[in-house]
């Protein structure tokens, strides 16, 4: 079978004008070209389609049992070839990533907002998950992009860096904790608040492997809350604090080991990135703060 969309199309347009030449016409060919096409695609399904006169043609039984049959079978295949059309041009579709918790409370957030006013017919399947988690996922195609930190060394993700991100201890402005240096013994003399898993776990064992949390828990907001009550400090990561209520707290950075890593995003290696994807990657990089927060609440502090 050596049908072609072409002259499908013609057959249709021959069928509903009951003219070849308006459908010439409305095909922008000229009428032999257009008859042409008509033969050829009677001699691929061996049956006379159309019955002529000088001035008009008309459909045999077989020609309008045709139609019946190809006429929606156009339409929808216009309808794929307009809503592929739209994912290519970046309208429409869907884009799946993974990115840290830290980052999808806080920086994310204000990157989709921005994204889906820019795009609103477009899907975002967004996971929230552990940095190795986030480049497994990455690796293995579940998602397109990844927001996170490095791992050096995995040959198959690239790493585009953003900006830097820090640990900072959480407490009201006028706690002691502030007063002079910020160091990690100072923690011993405090109630800690820690989240159960992430970045400022593997700092706290590299830097005070004895201290112990007097409460653990499973989300940035929890912990930010208990602080708020009085319960304690908590260690956060500073690109987490943009979705947190710091009214009436205070954020300062941690020296130490594992206190600083680069964040950036993850994709796979040689892999073509969709208009949408680089679109949202576009938007990361103008918002992406570089240690702004810190900085800020620094200079409210002083």
């Amino acid at each position: 079978m050596n049908i072609k969309y072409r002259q499908l199309q013609a057959f249709v347009l021959a069928a509903r004008s009951g003219s070849f030449a308006k459908a010439a016409a409305e095909l922008c060919v000229t009428q032999p070209s257009f008859s042409v096409q008509i033969r050829q695609l009677e001699d691929d399904i061996g049956i006379h389609l159309f019955e002529r006169t000088t001035r008009t043609c008309r459909l045999t039984a077989a020609g309008q049992s045709f139609y019946r049959e190809v006429a929606p079978i156009l339409k929808e295949l216009r309808d794929v070839y307009g809503r592929i059309t739209d994912v290519g041009a970046g309208v429409a579709g869907q884009l799946q990533l993974s990115a840290l918790p830290s980052l999808a409370f806080g920086l994310l957030t204000e990157v989709l907002g921005q994204f889906r006013s820019r795009y609103p017919g477009v899907r975002v399947l967004m996971r929230e998950e552990l940095n190795v988690a986030v480049i497994d996922a990455v690796k293995r195609g579940d998602v397109e992009l990844g927001v996170g930190s490095e791992l050096n060394g995995d040959p198959e993700v690239e790493f585009k860096p953003l900006f830097r991100d820090h640990l900072v201890v959480v407490a009201p402005k006028d706690h002691a904790f502030f007063d002079g240096p910020v160091t990690w013994q100072k923690l011993d003399s405090y109630p800690l608040i820690t989240l159960a898993q992430g970045s400022s776990d593997r700092a706290m064992r590299q830097n005070r492997p004895n201290l112990v949390p007097a409460i653990e828990v499973a989300y940035m907001g929890t912990a930010v809350s208990m602080v708020r009550n009085g319960l304690g400090v908590t260690i956060l990561p500073s690109s987490g604090l943009k979705g947190v209520n710091m009214v009436d707290l205070h954020a300062e950075a941690l020296p130490g080991r594992a206190c600083k890593r680069t964040i950036g995003v993850l994709f796979r290696k040689r892999a073509t990135l969709s208009p949408l994807a680089m679109a949202f990657v576009q938007l990361l990089e103008q918002i992406a703060p570089v240690d702004r927060g810190i900085r800020q609440r620094r200079t409210e502090r002083s």
